[in-house]
């Protein structure tokens, strides 16, 4: 998730999917690219107040941008569905396509930049092992070399140090254009829609699925060569790395290697203490007897899973889509608790209830609480109600997660991102090592939870309401 609500860029929000497509498809009417930078990074800010503070901020809805209707992106060993589509995978010399009315908007000298960037990512996920980036760039490019050098090497340090074997054992990613401009000085502006599909080697049978995330390339002509001279991936690792330095000129940095690298051992040493902590909480839940009361009645988690995977990238019409007001992560999970059969909770002082846009915490069948759509506010609610309504757990074992059971992401300074666990992950012992998991703002659909960029993460078991 980007913004909050959720995770993504600090607070959930403004992240992959809906959010990022809901303001590139405002600002694009009618402002200039520099303005949808300034706008991007504003929401972003607006996100990490309302989402995860509790602060709401009201921001227009407006007409979201989707991805264009296409068949399911396949992968290579896989019979493809039509003949478009056989004749354009069969012929790319990459292990993506570029799909959509406006593929001709760049020529194909263009293009090979972009897919030489893509397919550079994607060796680096797959094996796990850094490759080389400054190759792609322009040679006036030197901040953005350090920032992608070091956002790669997040990702990849902070996947070796699981316990799951993250490495990519098929991939498969699909482009769309949504705007290519060519400027003054003869650069090209190019605004990239991607789907990927993901097989990771802990479980290769799974086919993890990113419906759609955006990038911002820009290109120059190099030595007769086309180069990237800007980048802007649009997704948690690079948003992390990015933290306190949104709009900046990166070739206007003092020194950017230094302040890249300082910001990715920060990280690293957050996700080295947060595995630290949950194997102290495993080793001290295996030593003590902790009774939990039976709930009355039990939930449903077949319901809530298939509820979540229905709606990773295709949002409900009976409720409101937060994915630019600060994220949908939180709503999106509610959602799944209510299809697994916890029922709205209006009683007590603890409540939890969704019945319209309009913050209201009273005991009324009118708007909605905090808890239903703050991660947050639903960490309080889930610690802290009795009597009627979910039963839960917080701060439990991480190993102990069942399918339907959440997971709480962010940072040392601040959670973020809710998800609902889909799939348990256990190594030949029988041991839990990961869980798949469904989201929403950023959307993924059973992805694996310790890939994600957030450095910090806590379970929260349902075991059902009273």
């Amino acid at each position: 998730m980007m913004p909050n609500g959720c995770e993504f860029m600090g607070k959930d929000g403004l992240g992959q999917g809906r959010y990022e497509n809901w303001c590139m498809a405002d600002t694009k009417r009618g402002c200039p690219r520099d303005a949808v930078r300034i706008c991007l990074v504003a929401l972003w800010v607006i996100g990490l107040i309302c989402g995860c503070t509790g602060e709401v901020v009201e921001i227009p809805v407006k007409e979201a941008v989707t991805l264009p209707p296409s068949e399911p992106a396949v992968f290579y060993d896989t019979e493809p569905e039509t003949e478009t589509e056989s004749e354009s995978e069969s012929e790319s010399a990459h292990r993506g396509v570029l799909v959509g009315e406006k593929k001709n908007l760049l020529t194909d000298t263009q293009m090979e930049a972009v897919f030489n960037y893509m397919d550079r990512y994607y060796e680096a996920l797959a094996s796990l092992e850094m490759k080389e980036l400054a190759d792609l760039f322009s040679g006036s490019a030197g901040g953005q070399v350090a920032f992608h050098e070091n956002a790669w090497e997040y990702m990849i340090e902070m996947r070796r140090m699981q316990a799951s074997d993250l490495r990519l054992d098929d991939y498969f990613y699909r482009l769309w254009i949504l705007e290519a401009e060519v400027q003054a000085d003869g650069s090209v502006n190019v605004d990239i829609a991607e789907q990927s599909l993901l097989r990771f080697q802990m479980m290769p049978e799974v086919t993890s699925i990113y419906p759609g995330y955006w990038h911002d390339f820009v290109l120059v002509k190099e030595d007769g060569k086309w180069l990237l001279s800007e980048h802007m991936q649009w997704e948690g690792a690079f948003w992390n790395m990015l933290k306190g330095y949104q709009g900046q000129d990166l070739e206007e940095m003092d020194d950017p290697a230094r302040v890249f690298a300082d910001r990715r051992e920060k990280l690293l040493g957050q996700v080295e203490d947060d595995l630290e902590k949950r194997g102290r909480q495993h080793a001290a839940a295996g030593k003590s007897e902790s009774f939990q009361q039976v709930p009355g009645h039990e939930y449903d988690r077949e319901a809530a899973v298939a509820y979540a995977r229905a709606h990773v990238d295709e949002r409900s019409d009976e409720w409101h889509d937060y994915s630019g007001e600060g994220g949908n992560c939180q709503n999106f999970v509610s959602q799944c608790l209510l299809a697994g059969g916890i029922p709205m909770d209006i009683e007590g002082s603890a409540k939890w209830k969704w019945y319209g846009e309009a913050l209201d915490n009273t005991s009324g069948r009118t708007g909605c609480t905090l808890s239903w759509i703050n991660v947050d506010y639903f960490y309080a609610y889930a610690r802290d109600n009795s009597g009627y309504g979910l039963t839960a757990q917080v701060d439990a074992d991480y190993t102990s997660g069942q399918t339907g059971d959440l997971i709480m992401m962010g940072t040392p300074e601040d959670w973020n991102h809710m998800v609902v666990i889909s799939e348990v992950v256990k190594n030949a012992e029988g041991e839990t090592i990961d869980y798949m998991i469904c989201s929403n703002t950023t959307d993924v659909q059973d992805f694996p939870a310790s890939a994600y960029p957030s450095p910090r993460r806590s379970l929260i078991r349902i075991l059902g309401w009273n």
